[in-house]
Formats: structure tokens, sequence, C-alpha cells
């Protein structure tokens, strides 16, 4: 093995200890030494490879965020709406079968918020190409981030309640929020056109 492919090996080991460990633990608890232990290597490499328990955790993050990115469904020859839909529901499935990293990472980032948000603006701009918009335009990235801290929310109460909505029902709930999103868009720029794309959404 080259020493670039045995230092990418244990990157991937670090990452993944500190995963296991910022799911089970608050922020705080965890120690670089405790990672180090986790991941079987020398406690120096910690920071050699991410510099601080910061940027390790900015890390986790974002590796998990680019993990749910790839849910999204883009298929130009699925409807808008069902595509969408598809995207939503994924996400969702996703969260539920990983509940306690959603719930104690996902929706809930500490100390990591500027990486994490470029990762969620990643998502945004996904969803614009899909809606053909562009995140670019002041009113459209606003509208998107308001409907990100939205939906982060709502996911966050399926995930905790006791009697959950159903996945379909949260969905269109989902789905009602991202066109008040563009409607709100529209208010802060009247000239941006959504109204084929709301048609478009509201077709299941």
């Amino acid at each position: 093995m080259t020493r670039a492919a045995t230092a990418a090996a244990t990157k991937e080991k670090v990452l993944a200890a500190a995963r296991e460990l910022f799911i089970t633990s608050k922020y705080d608890e965890v120690k670089a030494a405790d990672v180090a232990r986790a991941a079987g290597v020398a406690h120096g490499l910690v920071f050699h490879h991410f510099g601080s328990k910061q940027g390790l955790y900015s890390e986790v993050l974002c590796s998990i965020g680019r993990e749910v990115l790839d849910l999204h469904v883009d298929d130009p020859d699925v409807p808008l709406g069902k595509r969408i839909r598809r995207s939503h529901a994924a996400h969702l499935t996703y969260l539920a079968a990983h509940r306690d990293l959603a719930l104690n990472l996902v929706l809930r980032p500490w100390g990591a918020e500027e990486p994490f948000d470029a990762v969620r603006d990643d998502g945004n701009r996904k969803l614009c190409e899909n809606l053909g918009l562009d995140f670019e335009r002041p009113a459209v990235r606003a509208a998107l981030r308001m409907y990100t801290t939205a939906a982060d929310q709502l996911a966050r109460d399926y995930l905790l309640s006791e009697h959950p909505f159903d996945v379909d029902l949260v969905v269109e709930m989902l789905m009602a929020v991202l066109a008040g999103a563009l409607r709100a868009a529209r208010v802060a720029d009247p000239s941006l056109e959504v109204e084929q794309v709301l048609e478009e959404l509201a077709r299941p």
C-alpha cells in the first residue's frame, strides 16, 4: 500500500470512529484521545488529518450530509412533483433508520455551522436544479434556507413524536412548506416566475 493510500485509510478509520462517538456522546465528552483509541491510531494522527476536534466534528457532519445528498432524485424523466416527493421520502427514511445520528448530529450540529451550512446549501442547489431556479438569486437563496430550517424542525418532530405522522403525510407537509417558501421568494422578488413550478409540485 502506498503512503497516500495508507494515509487515506487512516483518515477513514478516524472518521468512522469519531462518527460513532459523536452519535453516542455529547461533543464536550468526546476527546481526541478517545477517537484515536477507538480508531486504533496514534493520538497525533487525529490532529494531523483534521487539525482539531472541531475540524473532525465538522468533517463527520459534512460526510453524513453528503450521504444524504446522494439520496436526492434528479432523474429528469421523473415528473418534478414525484421527483421531489421521492427525495423527501428517501431523506426521512434515512433519518429514521439512523435515528441517533439524525437527532444528535444531522439535526443538531454543534460548533460546525459554517462547514455544515455549505453542505446544506449544496442540497439547496440540487433542489434548485430540479426546480429550474437559480440558488444564487438572493430571494431564492433566502427562501430555500428558510425551507431547510423548517424541514429540519419537521423531521426532528417526526423522529421524536410518540405517535409520528405517516411518512407520506410528512412528505406532503414538506411539499406544502416548500411551496410556501417559493411564494415567499416571489414576495421578495416579484419578477420571479414560480407558477409553473408550483403547479408541477402540486401534482402527486
